[in-house]
């Protein structure tokens, strides 16, 4: 169900500004993810704890410190909460001057779902459009909210 960390435009225009091999080696789907530093930290963090892609970086790290636990198509509405552990180190809850605009991160999030409705389709061999694709889009979101309370028992 999770879409990449990145898509292809969101890729061309990190190595544009001269980045290169970020990318792991494709998982068991053909998937390739962001690679992470040994310590686990974000590829692109540098040594002042800064986003060395700030203005190009992908969907996915604007929507962070949240992360998505609901979407409700028949309310058309998108639920976030925190993503912990990873939003106690997030500049973006550390320090309010730091936090990115609302509305950006509500079109990260918007982006996000369409991707996964997108994943979800083509699971189903249904259109997008079709309810039943965003009836299990959402039921994939509440599963992955169950599951992560589980883990943290």
């Amino acid at each position: 169900m999770q879409p990449p960390d990145i898509s292809k435009t969101e890729q061309k225009r990190i190595e544009a500004r001269g980045v290169k091999d970020f990318l792991g080696d494709p998982d068991e789907n053909g998937v390739s993810w962001i690679k992470r530093k040994e310590d686990g930290a974000c590829f692109f963090l540098t040594k002042e704890n800064k986003c060395a892609i700030y203005p190009v970086r992908p969907q996915v790290c604007r929507l962070e410190p949240f992360t998505i636990v609901d979407y409700d198509y028949q309310k058309n509405t998108i639920e976030l909460e925190l993503n912990f552990p990873f939003a106690e180190c997030c500049i973006g809850t550390v320090d309010e001057k730091d936090v990115p605009p609302v509305q950006e991160i509500g079109r990260a999030a918007q982006i996000l779902v369409q991707k996964i409705l997108a994943l979800t389709a083509n699971d189903l061999g249904l259109p997008v459009t079709d309810t039943r694709v965003h009836c299990e889009t959402r039921s994939r979101f509440l599963r992955r909210q169950v599951d992560m309370a589980d883990l943290q028992l």
